[in-house]
């Protein structure tokens, strides 16, 4: 029997020092989300520990800056930093260089939109492989929302890996370079698509050294993608418009016909319904069953009433 190693494997398992006053540490008003490009901060309470408090802050994409720490009266210290990207973020704060209860901390920044399971594969790069020539596979993310995709490779060599856009999602193109198996990880969003992890086998020469494990990943910040098919049953799209129309008043317009329609991210609105109050006065109400943008069309007669379209965020 032929032992393998499994997805991951081997594992790094971190040797902390001493917790020392640590543990005395405690995290206050810390917020449940974040916006791109504005400041954050919460707070941290030594209660009478001595010490050195840092922090950093690690992007969905790995890149770490590190926060602003401000003391602020007594044993209470602000901790600050600004988020340059969406997605989940990753706060790291040590107290002697260990971390503290419950760090790292994970905070969502901006509108997480993504969904992995409307992500899928396709390929001749999750079959069988040779070693020493370039291999694809189309990753295709239309209709999941823009998010964070990360790919990773382990196996018994490192591979040469690239992702371009394409218009159905993105190419990863690999080169294994020994034979073996490898383990192919696609996430999007820190969450495994569906069939996640493949397991692909490379035979052919051993143009490299082979080691216990070598890992090779790529990461992209994605863009919102819709397929063909999905554009041509939405229809025409219709244009963005900043109108209020909770506070839209319609009367002393002389007689005519009142229409009202309202068209969401999936097509026209379940129900309208219009209820005539008298002298004029019309009560519109109307069901959505959908999260989105929906724009609200009144017209009197052939004309537009004064600022429709309206925008309503639902």
């Amino acid at each position: 029997m032929v032992l393998q190693h499994i997805p991951d494997s081997p594992f790094k398992v971190y040797i902390s020092p001493a917790v020392g006053d640590a543990h005395l540490l405690e995290v206050a008003q810390f917020p449940d989300s974040a916006q791109v490009d504005k400041p954050t901060q919460f707070y941290i309470r030594l209660n009478g520990a001595k010490g050195q408090l840092n922090g950093t802050v690690v992007s969905p994409l790995g890149k770490t800056d590190d926060c602003f720490i401000q003391n602020i009266d007594g044993d209470q210290y602000s901790i600050r930093f600004m988020p340059r990207e969406n997605g989940v973020h990753n706060i790291n704060v040590k107290f002697n260089g260990v971390h503290i209860p419950a760090s790292p901390l994970r905070i969502k920044v901006g509108k997480d939109d993504a969904d992995p399971a409307a992500v899928h594969c396709h390929g001749p790069g999750l079959g069988n492989v040779k070693t020493g020539a370039k291999t694809d596979l189309i990753i295709n993310t239309c209709n999941a929302g823009a998010g964070i995709l990360a790919v990773t490779m382990d196996g018994p060599s490192r591979v040469a890996m690239d992702c371009t856009e394409v218009e159905e999602g993105y190419k990863v193109r690999y080169t294994p370079l020994a034979p073996g198996f490898y383990y192919l990880s696609v996430k999007y969003n820190g969450a495994h698509i569906v069939g996640s992890p493949f397991k692909i086998e490379a035979t052919g020469d051993n143009l490299a050294e082979i080691g216990a494990q070598e890992t090779s990943s790529v990461t992209v910040e994605t863009v919102q993608k819709v397929s063909k098919a999905a554009q041509a049953k939405q229809g025409p799209v219709l244009p963005h418009f900043k109108s209020d129309a909770s506070k839209v008043i319609s009367k002393g317009m002389g007689n005519n016909i009142l229409y009202v329609g309202i068209y969401g991210p999936k097509g026209p609105c379940d129900e309208v319904q219009l209820k005539h109050k008298g002298k004029n006065n019309y009560e519109c109400t109307y069901v959505v069953r959908d999260r989105g943008e929906y724009i609200v069309i009144v017209k009197w007669g052939d004309d537009h009433v004064p600022g429709s379209p309206y925008k309503v965020e639902v």
